[in-house]
């Protein structure tokens, strides 16, 4: 099963700091939440109707734990110049409310973005123009946050906004170790990969319009075009 940097960063942490009996127990309890939710959302449909579930997974558990003070605020946007990671199905459910809502989006940036290699030197430079996400508003607020990826619900720092700010800071984020678990679990489902968001929203928004095409097509016996989102790109896994 497929772990975050921070589910595993967590695992090593205890791993040093518990004695073997103790960390057994708790490393059981992991690989038993892992496959729990591994097998609740293996029962929805890939895209964004398990990303909807993912999500709201996600903001449970964040209510759960709003005693835990973080200082982000809606305008900061620093996060948001970062190499961000998503799951296919985070972008599915991006790319389907993009082009439901008709939010206009930089699609030159978003190419560019998106022919970057991962860890690319260029993320590194912090709030620059290049380096934006496309849905960052004029404000410095997402424009889609409703929908926005898995990663980008959970992240919140408890450190001043100074941190993000700066380039070089040291923002500590908030650490919810359930939704690691959720995220884990969705990445870990089959044919749902994980990758930059510019690459990912690209590749998405091109499969969507691809079937935008197929049922505006004028079909000569009058049928309808049933095909989803992931069949309409034959290396994507198809929905049962």
């Amino acid at each position: 099963m497929k772990m975050t940097p921070q589910l595993r960063n967590l695992l090593a942490v205890y791993k040093t700091t518990l004695n073997s009996e103790e960390f057994e127990s708790f490393e059981r309890e992991v690989n038993r939440l892992l496959n729990h939710y591994h097998d609740l959302l293996a029962s929805y449909r890939p895209g964004a109707e398990r990303a909807t579930v993912t999500h709201e997974l996600i903001e449970e558990q964040i209510s759960l734990n709003s005693h835990i003070k973080t200082t982000c605020q809606k305008g900061c946007g620093a996060c948001c110049h970062l190499e961000v990671e998503i799951s296919e199905d985070d972008a599915d459910r991006l790319a389907q409310s993009i082009l439901q809502q008709g939010i206009v989006i930089d699609e030159e940036r978003l190419q560019a973005q998106a022919t970057r290699q991962r860890l690319d030197s260029q993320w590194a430079e912090g709030a620059i123009q290049s380096n934006r996400c496309v849905l960052l508003g004029d404000d410095n607020a997402c424009r889609n946050y409703e929908n926005r990826p898995a990663v980008c619900r959970k992240h919140s720092v408890v450190t001043p906004v100074s941190e993000c700010e700066t380039l070089g800071g040291n923002p500590v984020p908030r650490l919810i170790p359930l939704n690691e678990i959720i995220i884990s679990s969705a990445i870990s489902q089959e044919g749902n990969q994980f990758g930059a968001l510019p690459k990912m929203l690209a590749a998405a928004l091109t499969r969507l319009r691809d079937v935008q095409k197929i049922h505006n097509l004028d079909f000569k016996d009058g049928a309808e075009s049933n095909i989803s989102p992931r069949e309409a790109d034959p290396s994507s896994e198809k929905a049962p």
